[in-house]
């Protein structure tokens, strides 16, 4: 019933929001057409190659941490993981989200369950602390360039929420505090599961190799990501500058943890509400739109390698 009640709050909080934000749009709906018919096609298919790149480097940001865990995970499984797991985030409408299914997959390969699972939290981790890098190091740099109101101030709280969770994660006494925190948590065992989970990453203060590495990929991978989202409004026949973009879209990434359908609905809100003063709400809401389909993109590879267990027989259920 929790899984059935966590699906639906997805579903409504997605749908209900693109759904609001094309109706905001109606007025447009024939400009953000003549925006998309008229798209530079062949930065589209740059865009496309950079979203692909991008994704096989978060692969070898993932490989390259379940190597420190010891697990033998091999790049073309890494690779698969990922790819499967944008296609349970951006296509399968229940409670497993990508990380879990990837992290699943992962334990069933090596069978070391903890050690899978910290390593894909790791994984997420390091790749949301480089967003949180970028940004920071962009609002160095802007020198009071950026105008939209309210986009500094959420970058600096996320660069304190950044540093605060460092601290938690690293600092020996606050993981002997999170130790009996969790010792209290005695209900079907989830304190020790929790606190084993806990260890691992903690454990991450003592691999500054395995963690300087994981972030140089990532930051890579980012680069290109950003990089995609330029060439989408360059495309469109739109101009943002590119340190605007290394402010606004760790924003967008963070605002769309909210809990949806990866992010459906709340990422377009996001680009539409952030880049609107700078380029109009068309040609943000055109760009939102193809954002999203690098992501389908993405996922329907996802999707195809899924297919293709299922014929190998290699599919296993996962747990929710």
């Amino acid at each position: 019933m929790k899984n059935k009640i966590s699906t639906l709050i997805r579903v409504v909080t997605s749908f209900g929001l693109l759904g609001f934000l094309i109706w905001f749009m109606r007025g447009d709906i024939a400009k953000i057409g003549s925006s998309l018919a008229a798209a530079n096609l062949n930065i589209i298919g740059i865009c496309v190659i950079s979203i692909f790149i991008n994704t096989l480097m978060q692969a070898y940001r993932l490989k390259t941490i379940f190597c420190g865990e010891n697990l033998n995970i091999t790049f073309k499984e890494s690779v698969e993981f990922t790819f499967v797991g944008y296609f349970f985030n951006n296509f399968m409408p229940t409670a497993v989200g990508g990380d879990i299914v990837k992290a699943h997959y992962a334990a069933s390969a090596n069978g070391k369950k903890v050690e899978s699972y910290a390593s894909v939290f790791m994984d997420r981790i390091i790749g949301l602390y480089t967003f949180i890098v970028v940004a920071a190091a962009a609002l160095i740099l802007d020198q009071g360039k950026m105008r939209i109101v309210g986009v500094k101030p959420v970058v600096f709280g996320l660069i304190v929420m950044g540093v605060i969770g460092y601290i938690v994660v690293t600092h020996k006494n606050i993981e002997q505090f999170m130790e009996r925190a969790f010792n209290r948590i005695k209900m079907f065992g989830i304190g020790k599961k929790l606190h084993s989970l806990y260890l691992v990453v903690h454990d991450y203060r003592n691999r500054g190799d395995i963690v300087i590495k994981s972030v140089i990929i990532s930051l890579c991978g980012q680069g290109l990501y950003f990089i995609s989202v330029y060439l989408i409004f360059k495309a469109l026949g739109g101009t943002v500058a590119f340190g605007n973009i290394l402010l606004i879209m760790p924003i967008v990434v963070f605002i769309s943890m909210i809990p949806s359908l990866g992010g459906l609905g709340v990422r377009e809100g996001a680009i539409v509400a952030l880049f609107s003063p700078l380029v109009g709400r068309d040609m943000a809401f055109a760009a939102s739109l193809l954002v999203l389909a690098g992501l389908f993109f993405v996922s329907l590879i996802g999707g195809a390698i899924y297919v293709w267990w299922g014929v190998k027989g290699m599919r296993v259920k996962v747990e929710e």
